[in-house]
């Protein structure tokens, strides 16, 4: 059977009296395209910062299995271990449209790595074949 990329555990996540997660169970397989659907305010975006490391739960265990080597327990690294997950393994591209309005699309999706002390041409050759 195929192992989930990603996957989610009993998530649970407060702001105060409200709350954002209740329980929520998730499994993103590779190569599978997800939407996150719901109405304003449901905890979409909350969900999402979640699963990516953003914001810690209150409850809950979230899992990212990369290609290779061992499973990473998201939930259970510190703040900057999670950032450093982030700039490495994988990206977002937020609702709002945070993109470089001057750079491609490739550019854009390449600027991470570049950050991250990628060669331009390396980086623009993976963010290509990601984008493919």
């Amino acid at each position: 059977m195929n192992t989930p990329v990603i996957e989610a555990h009993a998530l649970i996540k407060t702001f105060g009296t409200t709350r954002a997660l209740a329980g929520v169970d998730l499994a993103i397989h590779r190569g599978e395209s997800v939407a996150i659907m719901g109405a304003s305010g449901s905890g979409k975006t909350t969900l999402l910062h979640v699963l990516a490391g953003i914001t810690a739960p209150d409850a809950g265990s979230v899992v990212f299995r990369p290609a290779e080597g061992a499973p990473i327990e998201v939930t259970a690294l510190s703040e900057s271990a999670r950032s450093r997950l982030r700039r490495e393994r994988f990206g977002f591209v937020f609702q709002q449209g945070l993109l470089i309005p001057e750079l491609t699309a490739v550019e854009n999706v390449a600027l991470a790595s570049m950050i991250n002390g990628v060669r331009r041409q390396d980086a623009v050759q993976h963010a290509a074949s990601w984008l493919a």
